[in-house]
């Protein structure tokens, strides 16, 4: 799959892709130094997402890092980074999604905006929001067949805001007030208002150790839930609660692509239960049968959801590693095998 193609599947699932470019402020041409964490850091909380979308069942999931060497050999040049935060609906199978993309000018985010106009006609008319503002909307199938996706630029930075719903198209001036939070969002980091709050270096130190097999794309502190939605667990709420019973309220994460296949995307966090036996529990139930080697960790291929899982645990810790492609709509290659059972034997020894 293209970078453009890998873009779109934040469309697939919402019928259109997205890309963005940032700015000092709207409308100004000066360039600015966001890193990926800044645009990260401007994601709206968790309580305005549920209030625009008007419902307490929506649950991020763990975000992506889109940093080269990721996908590298698709990936325009002139594109710095994308940094995506997805969302799931519990009790459905509806969707959201905000994708921030930095370019390294504005006249490059400006044709990227041209080219998501030549590729899907003219825009609804609606809101004005930051620099340009396009809304588009299309029926597709399955559960969660009204897809939108508006596109927001704000200097050099492309914001593209999908999302798939069960009952009908929202309003235009919906999407303009959800694309308005984004913005004003996005806007405070850029002013200074808002900053990254880095994950402290003995989070990190927890991670996997730098090794020649994987390549760190970014770091952030994810909220039980969310590990829960990046496994696919069956029931979001109800197993963070007995996690956070047992002491895990929030974890570290990584994210990382595979050096052998950068079209594959990994992801690693690191649970810290309260005891052992609470670890080793928790290691049992993800491991749904499968065997634990010599060494204690566990690996297997999930085809239900088409990805690599690697556990194990050490002491109260307990370490995952998952490796999926970064289009929705592919399985994980088995590049991810040999290069990720050495990781995880070196991350097992390095956690002790």
């Amino acid at each position: 799959m293209t970078r453009s193609g890998r873009i779109l599947r934040v469309a697939a699932v919402s019928a259109l892709a997205v890309l963005a470019a940032a700015c000092a402020r709207p409308g100004a041409t000066a360039s600015i130094k966001a890193q990926p964490s800044d645009l990260y850091a401007a994601t709206p909380s968790l309580s305005d997402v549920r209030t625009l979308l008007g419902d307490d069942n929506w649950w991020p999931g763990p975000p992506s890092f889109g940093v080269r060497p990721l996908d590298v050999a698709s990936m325009p040049f002139t594109e710095k980074f994308v940094v995506m935060q997805p969302y799931v609906h519990v009790g459905s199978a509806e969707t959201f999604a905000i994708a921030y993309a930095m370019w390294d000018t504005v006249a490059a985010a400006k044709s990227r905006i041209t080219d998501v106009q030549t590729a899907f006609g003219t825009s609804v008319a609606g809101p004005k929001v930051g620099d340009q503002a396009l809304y588009y909307g299309a029926q597709g199938s399955g559960a969660a067949p009204f897809n939108t996706a508006t596109f927001v630029r704000l200097g050099q930075i492309v914001i593209t805001i999908s999302e798939s719903q069960k009952d009908g198209f929202p309003k235009v001036s919906q999407l303009g007030r959800i694309a308005a939070k984004v913005v004003s969002r996005l806007s405070d980091v850029i002013s200074g208002k808002v900053h990254a709050s880095p994950v402290p270096a003995s989070d990190a130190a927890v991670l996997p150790p730098a090794n020649l097999d994987i390549t760190l794309l970014g770091t952030a502190r994810i909220s039980v839930e969310t590990a829960m939605v990046m496994i696919d667990a069956p029931s979001i709420d109800e197993l963070a609660q007995t996690l956070r019973g047992l002491g895990v309220s929030d974890l570290v994460f990584g994210d990382y692509v595979l050096n052998s296949d950068t079209h594959m995307e990994v992801r690693a966090s690191v649970f810290n239960f309260l005891t052992a036996k609470d670890a080793t529990d928790w290691l049992d139930l993800l491991r749904s049968g499968n065997p634990v080697d010599q060494t204690g960790i566990t690996s297997f291929y999930d085809a239900t959801h088409g990805k690599y899982m690697f556990l194990f645990v050490s002491g109260t810790r307990g370490a995952l590693m998952i490796c999926r492609s970064t289009a929705e709509s592919e399985s994980a290659s088995r590049a991810c095998e040999a290069p990720l059972s050495r990781v995880a034997a070196v991350w097992h020894l390095s956690l002790g």
